[in-house]
């Protein structure tokens, strides 16, 4: 920025902060980054971090109704530090007394803050901190999910690099993320506001390669942003998880209440094309005092069944049905002098349904959401305490209506998993002789809990039927607790070395029941021995008379009687035949529990103040899920006695370690006064041992039988890529891009248990039912005209084929869908500060494809129109 022309200020300046834009501020005196961070919640201001600090330096508390820049003087004044209005709005904090130094050499500008009110200018939005993290992290913002409307929430990540959707069925409004490869099962944390999304419901619908099994439902009329981290480390929330975390922050009162006043509502309403018929909701907050702020909502959302694309030869194979959501929303939040809390509840209420295009069949599901988080912080005046809490708990139960088929009623089925946990941890910052040691640490843990229910007028005559439905959704508990510790410190200028150790236990404890069924034939013989021949018939069998001589057997059966089953009779005397199941329930009562030590590191160097190559290690550990513990039952559900799966009671956690090599760049005015870069690349090699799949087992004392189960791989699984997220924004043009290249190799064989005597070669099955991509490209460009509030836009998506989850004998994935290309159009217009309108059509060249990790055909050409209107 040393090009940059500043205007100093310590007063308020009135050409960019009107007198009528006055806000309640109430800002403890607290660490310089902490104390921004709260300022840019309450002003409403863009607020961005870097990696390093401004060691020691106190800020001033804030209190009263100011405008935002009245409230920045104050909260600076007497610490040494000034601020600056550039040209393009940004504040700049620095050491420097006046500006001229700062024009001149930019030596003791604070690279670390940047407070703008304009959005991020990063890929799609991306604010800044996201190309000033060491790690792959990504975040999909409140427009950028506005701006081109999505018909489901998993379409948040089809221009995110590193991720696909992860898609069920289309009509399902569930969300299951695929980060490099790996997903459901928890390998991939999907939280609101922290709380976790666990639920799942596998080989619901009577097969095997309908899309993932994750059940995570998010309605996205709420959603301030999805921060997405492809990677774990020595931190909160990455307990259990295995590939990282999607987390969907929602909106709070500062998003909703504009600057200068004490209440705010937004309306926002949609509607379109191809059965998309509504999609809107209601927003209110208001300030109840100085220091506490009341947000409501309430959404609604109804789709139809929509029709796929007219070009490409794409078979149908399931009729996508109607989906009709209901969602209400409530969050309370405080702020005193050093303590802040709120908490919040969102409760949705889901309608959806799938058909079958071969049979007429399907089903109907019910499906409640509520979702409660409470976060309490304590920042006072001491750089050894700044605690954070969360207590967080999201129950789902779904309800499903399974239509008649085959030779079963219809059928209710109910699944239920409530996940509860909470986190603790702590921030010092601690004075050495190379620089401030930034320690934090703290403990965390959870507990998911499930049930399942099924009834029909067959299960009503043999309860045993019921083994059979929700197979997996079973019955279990599973707790996971994590301790950490981590710590950064900057010895130098240039280089910035953070480390860090988790250590993650779990216990699985619950029963599962498994069947064993042979079939019993008996005949009921009429008439009574009378003579020495009946003696003989009756008594021997053909085979002990073969043993005098074979043709006797003959002789006999025409004279007196017959053989039926190998066995003698008399002629005629058969009257009935009956048969018989004789069942033998099995039990399997697991109580298993274990714990790994988790080292993670990273290094960043920042040779140019745009460039900051780094480096990372990190090792994760996923314990096995309740349905991968106590699956039990058929894998099809039907009306039969549940034969065909067990539980497996010697399944190990996946373990994986993960390297990274990647570089932000960050260029201000690289061509004009009013450019920007911001580009991300990472490259990662993981290996993943003990990969959970499904595959077949053998239970003690049953040499010659074998049972579906999940399964470790017999092996390690490797997954490699580059990922690229960059743009560059000129205010009135922008052109932004993100692409992934994957690699991903399997082992062979499962791993063998009992037994030993039957392992799974080639064809394995990992649950979720398909591979990424090798290659996802991402073009998105426009412009701005008219002092921007006109923006036309236009993105293009390229993907290779999905592959299949089944290996060949060769260990390859096979392909099962073709390369796509489509071009979304959007636009927006902004009439004043209370009325935005937007447009969009969604696959303007109407391809018919099936979308990267899916199995279904995505909606053809689609129209939209919404409206946002704030007051």
């Amino acid at each position: 920025m040393a090009s940059a022309v500043f205007t100093y200020a310590t007063a308020p300046v009135a050409a960019q902060q009107s007198e009528s834009e006055l806000r309640t501020f109430n800002i403890s005196s607290q660490p310089l980054g902490s104390a921004v961070a709260v300022f840019g919640r309450q002003s409403g201001l863009q607020v961005s971090l870097a990696a390093a600090t401004a060691a020691g330096i106190k800020t001033n508390a804030v209190n009263g109704t100011m405008d935002a820049y009245s409230a920045l003087t104050e909260l600076l004044s007497g610490t040494g530090l000034y601020w600056w209005l550039s040209e393009d709005g940004a504040v700049i904090i620095a050491t420097s007394g006046s500006p001229s130094g700062l024009n001149e050499t930019g030596a003791n500008q604070l690279d670390l803050i940047r407070i703008s009110n304009e959005a991020g200018r990063g890929y799609r939005g991306t604010p800044d901190w996201v190309y000033e993290t060491p790690s792959s992290v990504s975040v999909v913002t409140r427009e950028a999910i506005e701006e081109t409307g999505i018909r489901d929430t998993r379409r948040i990540f089809d221009a995110v690099s590193g991720v696909y959707s992860g898609d069920g069925v289309g009509s399902f409004p569930t969300v299951s993320p695929n980060i490099r490869g790996l997903q459901d099962s928890g390998r991939v944390i999907v939280s609101i506001d922290g709380a976790r999304l666990n639920a799942q419901d596998g080989g619901r619908y009577g097969g095997t390669d309908i899309g993932g099994i994750g059940m995570a439902f998010v309605d996205t009329s709420f959603v301030r942003e999805v921060d997405i981290q492809k990677s774990t480390r020595a931190a909160a929330n990455n307990a259990g998880s295995l590939s990282g975390a999607t987390d969907f922050r929602l909106v709070g009162a500062a998003d909703i209440i504009t600057p200068g006043n004490t209440w705010g509502i937004e309306v926002n309403s949609s509607a379109g094309s191809n059965a998309y018929e509504f999609d809107g909701s209601v927003i209110g907050s208001m300030f109840l005092g100085e220091s506490i702020a009341l947000t409501l909502g309430a959404s609604r959302k109804q789709m139809g069944q929509y029709e796929p694309g007219q070009y490409g030869d794409v078979e149908a194979r399931y009729d996508l049905t109607d989906q009709n959501n209901l969602s209400t929303f409530v969050k309370l939040e405080a702020e005193f002098e050093d303590v802040s809390a709120s908490v919040s509840w969102l409760h949705q209420l889901n309608k959806f349904s799938y058909d079958t295009t071969v049979g007429g069949f399907g089903s109907n599901f019910d499906a409640r959401t509520d979702t409660v988080v409470a976060d309490l912080g304590w920042a006072p005046d001491n750089p050894w305490v700044n605690i954070a809490g969360k207590v967080w708990l999201n129950s789902s139960v779904i309800d499903e209506t399974r239509d008649a088929r085959n030779s079963a009623p219809k059928t209710y089925i109910d699944k239920e998993l409530t996940s509860f946990g909470f986190v603790l941890e702590n921030t010092s910052e601690i004075a050495t002789t190379i620089g401030n040691l930034n320690l934090n640490y703290g403990v965390e843990a959870f507990r998911d809990s499930a049930n399942k229910n099924a009834s029909s007028s067959s299960i009503d005559l043999n309860p045993l039927y019921a083994s059979s439905y929700g197979s997996f959704s079973p019955a279990g508990r599973r707790d996971i607790a994590s301790a950490f510790l981590n710590g950064t410190i900057q010895p130098v200028d240039w280089v910035s070395l953070s480390g860090g150790l988790r250590y993650d236990w779990y216990r699985t404890k619950g029963s599962a029941t498994y069947y064993d069924t042979t079939t019993q034939t008996t005949r009921n013989v009429a008439g009574s021995i009378t003579s020495y021949w009946d003696f003989v018939l009756a008594t021997w069998t053909p085979a002990e008379i073969a043993t005098i001589s074979p043709f006797l057997i003959p002789f006999l059966q025409t004279q007196m009687g017959e053989v039926v089953d190998g066995t003698f009779h008399l002629a005629g005397t058969i009257i009935s035949t009956s048969t018989s199941t004789i069942v033998d329930a099995h039990t399997d009562n697991i109580d298993r529990s274990d714990g790994a030590w988790l080292p993670s590191a990273t290094i960043e160097f920042k040779p140019f103040s745009w460039l900051m190559p780094f480096a990372s290690y990190s090792q994760s550990y996923r314990p096995p899920t309740i349905t991968e513990s106590f699956a039990s039952g058929a894998v099809i559900p039907s009306d039969n006695i549940g034969v065909n799966f067990a539980a497996n009671t010697a399944l190990r956690p996946e373990k994986a370690r993960t390297y990274e090599l990647g570089a932000n760049v960050v260029v201000d005015q690289l061509f004009s006064d009013q450019d920007r870069v911001r580009l991300k690349i990472v490259g990662f090699y993981r290996e993943v041992d003990d990969y959970i799949v499904l595959g077949s087992i053998i239970k003690d004392g049953e040499p010659d039988r074998t049972y579906n189960s999940f399964v470790n791989l017999d092996g390690t699984a490797r997954m490699r890529g580059i990922e690229v997220e960059g743009n560059y924004d000129a205010n009135f043009f922008w052109f932004g891009a993100s692409t992934t290249l994957l690699d991903i190799s399997w082992p062979q064989t499962t791993e063998t248990f009992d037994n030993g005597t039957v392992s799974t070669d080639g064809q394995i099955f990992a649950w979720n039912s398909s591979v990424p991509p090798r290659f996802k490209l991402t073009l998105d460009t426009g412009i701005r005209l008219f002092e921007e509030r006109l923006a036309l836009g236009a993105r293009m998506n390229h993907v290779s084929p999905t592959s299949s989850a089944r290996l060949t004998n060769d260990g390859d994935v096979i392909e099962y869908s073709e390369s796509y290309t489509t071009l979304d159009l959007y636009g927006s217009y902004q009439f004043n500060d209370h009325a935005l309108l937007r447009v969009s059509a969604n696959n303007v060249t109407d391809i018919n494809y099936i979308p990267a990790t899916g199995v279904y055909q995505a909606p053809g050409r689609t129209l939209q129109a919404s409206l946002k209107l704030r007051f």
